[in-house]
């Protein structure tokens, strides 16, 4: 894909109401609520399985459906259970498409355990709509997992996939497979983020026998926001929200104003200026 048909492929207001519908699906699974956009309607909570040893069900995400559109969501991590499912990565076979490279077992695992309910639901629904799929963080890697299970295993074709400071999800015949297979696929990336750089590309042996190794799926776009000493806000969806709404603000006012509650409070994502707080007494 060049570069202009990938830039024609982005939309601003796509990535805007997707960020949001994230971060629903935090708040979803931090205060039991959901705020929807005006037109559209629950479908199905996402529940999965975290941790390594002992895993936990959680909520991770939602499917919401409107007249045209079905959107899938997940959430990134926010427990100590989803920080271990993060650091469990070694990798195991693509388990839903033959010869389809390695991803890591972390996140392979949640996507596992949710898997034949969501495609149960999502099958229940209209093929005649479009088919949106979108996470952070954790969850971009989830959605890039259950974006090319939909694509090859369901009625439903070429879905629009919109990530945001997602981490590598697996090899590189894992990210060329997807690439190739999966065409409608955004990687939104603050520069400024650390998590995209995790995994590492390589993990030498004697990590493993034969080493491990990442690669990102196509297509990065790229966007910088350096919220100063606070590195944490740099990879947080209401953060990448804010940053994306300032490119079509006229978009973003109209989603806000036509429903309430659904878009968040980006006060958090100002970057402080000024002097010292205070002095040594």
């Amino acid at each position: 894909m060049n570069n202009s048909v990938f830039k024609e492929k982005f939309s601003t207001e796509e990535a805007i109401l997707l960020a949001g519908m994230i971060h629903q699906a935090y708040q979803l699974f931090e205060t039991g609520t959901l705020s929807l956009p005006r037109g559209f309607r629950l479908r199905h909570i996402i529940r999965a399985l975290a941790g390594v040893e002992e895993p936990e069900e959680e909520v991770f995400g939602f499917i919401a459906e409107s007249a045209e559109d079905i959107v899938v969501t997940f959430r990134g991590t926010r427990t100590f259970k989803d920080n271990e499912s993060d650091q469990d990565l070694y990798q195991v076979p693509y388990p839903y498409v033959r010869d389809a490279g390695f991803t890591h077992r972390g996140f392979t695992c949640i996507y596992s355990s949710t898997r034949n309910e969501l495609i149960r639901e999502l099958n229940r629904l209209s093929t005649g709509k479009r088919v949106l799929i979108a996470g952070h963080s954790l969850g971009g890697s989830l959605a890039v997992l259950a974006a090319l299970d939909i694509e090859v295993n369901t009625r439903f074709k070429d879905p629009i996939v919109y990530t945001y400071g997602s981490p590598r999800t697996g090899d590189p015949l894992f990210a060329s497979f997807f690439s190739q297979t999966v065409q409608n696929s955004i990687r939104i990336v603050n520069i400024h983020d650390i998590i995209p750089t995790l995994p590492a590309r390589v993990y030498p042996p004697p990590f493993v026998k034969d080493g491990l190794y990442y690669r990102h799926v196509n297509r990065k776009y790229p966007v910088s926001f350096q919220l100063n000493s606070l590195p944490v806000r740099n990879h947080e969806i209401v953060c990448y929200f804010h940053n994306l709404s300032m490119q079509n603000p006229d978009y973003t006012r109209a989603l806000c104003a036509g429903s309430p509650g659904f878009c968040p409070d980006t006060a958090m994502c100002v970057p402080f200026i000024g002097g010292c707080s205070g002095e040594i007494p």
